[in-house]
């Protein structure tokens, strides 16, 4: 049975590069996973895909302002890694922006969300750090397991302040989700943050190298430089989201 995963977080904390991380190590033993990412204020195909051409027409925007979603029309709009076969891609084309299609619907968004999980094992979503782009709500109700992402510093804790009273309808189960400190560095006062915000199941740690994956446009070969608290942390939450795929 396939599992949803939301990773959401405050701007800057690594989310996507780790949503990246996690999808390499999901199918490792070549079970497949889509990454969908519906921030049309970012479009992350060409962040992805840096060196390839991606056509308007492969935009998860084209699927979300469908009539109906089905699995066909989304197998026809995933991009697929050349390098690595099992994994494929959502997101908005180059040069899209939140004018380029009409607004999302909650409902088109789930849709998309359980059509990609009928095609795959893992379906990992992406999360925009706002909101108010229905993505992220639609997201966090819909997965089966939820990481948050915040930066160890007030950005992150305010961030985590202003966000948590629009998720305490008892569907986003906002007491289950996994806190990770995103871009923890040596001069983060970390056990402050972890009181202020309740706590941290582990550190995803800031590495020049993840950095240069990023900025070079290799997110997927950023899981060869993660350190070894990065990878504890990694193995928490592969433990949670295989365990339960079993069951």
């Amino acid at each position: 049975m396939s599992k949803i995963i939301a990773v959401w977080g405050n701007s800057g904390s690594g989310k996507s590069i780790f949503c990246c991380i996690l999808a390499k190590a999901l199918t490792r033993s070549k079970q497949k996973a889509i990454i969908i990412n519906a921030d049309s204020d970012l479009p992350m195909l060409p962040v992805w895909l840096p060196r390839e051409i991606i056509e308007t027409r492969s935009s998860v925007g084209q699927v979300l302002s469908s009539l109906d979603i089905d699995t066909a029309l989304v197998a026809s709009h995933v991009s697929v890694l050349k390098s690595y076969p099992f994994i494929g891609l959502m997101g908005y084309a180059t040069g899209e922006n939140p004018l380029s299609y009409p607004e999302l619907k909650f409902e088109k968004i789930r849709e998309l969300i359980y059509a990609a999980a009928k095609l795959v094992d893992y379906v990992i979503l992406d999360c925009c750090s706002s909101m108010t782009n229905l993505f992220t709500p639609a997201s966090i109700e819909s997965a089966d397991q939820i990481i948050r992402i915040l930066t160890p510093d007030l950005r992150g804790v305010h961030y985590m302040k202003a966000n948590q009273p629009l998720l305490q309808d008892a569907r986003f189960r906002l007491g289950s989700h996994m806190t990770f400190a995103g871009m923890a560095r040596p001069f983060h006062a970390i056990d402050e943050m972890d009181h202020l915000i309740g706590g941290f199941a582990g550190l995803l740690p800031y590495g020049k190298e993840i950095d240069r994956c990023a900025t070079s446009g290799d997110l997927f070969k950023a899981i060869d430089y993660c350190n070894p608290r990065y990878m504890e942390s990694l193995g928490k939450i592969m433990e949670v989201v295989c365990d339960e795929q079993a069951e």
